[in-house]
């Protein structure tokens, strides 16, 4: 079996996981962003009932006044929101149960060629220990997964977790934030 098809099956598996991560960053990032309308459209109303009850004159500069804030809100909530999103989906990979995070590495062990060494994240170093003996060679830092490499060092592959979730976040980050601030009258910055 040539390398490609392991690495096709690998990035595969890695796709479907980080879709799944992104799916449920997707789904928090909503409900954050409903949220975040709700208290824009309350500072809004609030600067609007105060230009109201003022002079004509105040009223001009008390309304220009709350437009400013509320962008500067607005911005404030976007980089905020898109923290939450990928912060979400970096503890929802923490979080992963030893069940899920076994099920996970035996699916990438499947991928790694004969007589490549295995690294891991020190919570997996147990496990695979176990499972590999010699052909476990140590910890890197990481979230989970592992890193295989060829007998001469002169190949390796990142299977980890991290690797995921960053080419997760790095392939959808433009489409998320369209998704997440396109559509109430701004224009993208």
């Amino acid at each position: 079996m040539g390398l490609e098809p392991v690495v096709e099956d690998i990035l595969e598996a890695g796709k479907q996981r980080a879709a799944s991560i992104v799916a449920e960053a997707q789904r928090e990032r909503e409900r954050a962003l409903s949220e975040a309308r709700a208290r824009a459209r309350a500072v809004i109303e609030a600067r609007l009932a105060e230009a109201k009850r003022a002079e004509a004159q105040m009223r001009a500069r008390e309304l220009a006044a709350a437009e400013l804030e509320v962008r500067r809100a607005r911005l404030q909530m976007e980089r905020e929101l898109l923290q939450v999103a990928a912060e979400g989906a970096r503890r929802r990979v923490e979080a992963l149960s030893g069940r899920d995070d076994e099920a996970l590495l035996e699916n990438l062990l499947r991928k790694v060629p004969p007589g490549y060494r295995v690294y891991s994240a020190p919570k997996s170093e147990a496990f695979l220990r176990g499972r590999l003996g010699p052909a476990y060679a140590g910890t890197v830092n990481c979230l989970g997964g592992l890193v295989a490499e060829s007998p001469d060092g002169s190949v390796r592959m990142d299977l980890t977790y991290d690797a995921f979730l960053a080419a997760a976040v790095e392939g959808s980050m433009r489409e998320v934030h369209r998704a997440l601030f396109s559509g109430e009258g701004g224009q993208e910055g």
